[in-house]
């Protein structure tokens, strides 16, 4: 956390993570396991009255994108809005038969629809059934917090540190003229959790697609970053191997 924040990270932010990690995961557990007879385990789960910022904009007609971070619990929250609104997650393949055996399991458990993401560079036909999702009105949640690999992804500073990153979240938005909406959660004190939405701003009108999909790269990474600041122990990937190398290996820039 401080490596990738600097100074100032919340006291006792790393015991707060690996409660947030154990929630999780036992209640992920129990989904994996027993499908909807686990679902009263999403009653620790709750929204604000900013859950009217989701209602409008399904209600232009245009789905919507939920843009989200790995926050911990991020599935089961978007696995709950599922009951309120059709949706469909966009998910990364697994290295294996095995694990992908398993990770198809688990989206069946939580009752959504998926669509897997390519292993190749995306193509128009990846673009055309993302894009119907969200023609036939329904959401689609996507994680944008995942490191890319030259010359993938788009160009960006993220902790400081030059990095690349996936734009396809809103790429996709974009193209539909669809809005995206931001979750962010905070932690009850009874282990429950609030979920707040926001509404990202519109992509400038007059420039072109590809500095339309960096601008709203850029201001998702502010607001995330804003989020972590606060709250650094809802993020669920301060373990991931790929976050902890770039970490490490990637200097700050000097401002």
């Amino acid at each position: 956390m401080s490596m990738a924040l600097g100074p100032g990270v919340p006291p006792h932010a790393e015991r707060l993570y690996f409660n947030r990690v154990g929630w999780f995961l036992a209640n992920a557990l129990s989904v994996f396991h027993h499908e909807a007879k686990a679902w009263a385990a999403f009653d620790e789960i709750k929204s604000d009255e900013s859950i009217a910022v989701l209602d409008a904009a399904v209600a232009e007609g245009r789905g919507a994108v939920i843009v989200s971070p790995h926050w911990c619990g991020h599935e089961l929250i978007a696995a709950q809005i599922s009951r309120r609104y059709p949706m469909t997650f966009l998910v990364r393949r697994a290295s294996s038969s095995q694990g992908m055996e398993r990770k198809l399991k688990w989206y069946k458990a939580l009752g959504a629809e998926i669509v897997l993401r390519p292993n190749h560079a995306s193509t128009i036909k990846d673009a055309v059934i993302y894009l119907n999702v969200l023609k036939r009105g329904k959401v689609l949640a996507i994680t944008p917090d995942l490191l890319a690999e030259a010359p993938h992804g788009l160009e960006t500073q993220v902790f400081g540190r030059c990095a690349r990153l996936h734009g396809g979240a809103f790429a996709i938005a974009i193209a539909a003229r669809a809005p995206m909406i931001r979750p962010h959660v905070t932690w009850q004190p009874d282990s429950s959790l609030l979920v707040s939405w926001d509404r990202a701003p519109e992509s400038p009108a007059d420039c072109d697609r590809a500095t339309a999909n960096r601008v709203a790269l850029e201001n998702w990474l502010v607001w995330f970053e804003q989020k972590l600041r606060r709250n650094p122990e809802n993020w669920l990937f301060w373990l991931d191997k790929r976050w902890s190398r770039f970490l490490r290996a990637t200097p700050r820039e000097r401002k």
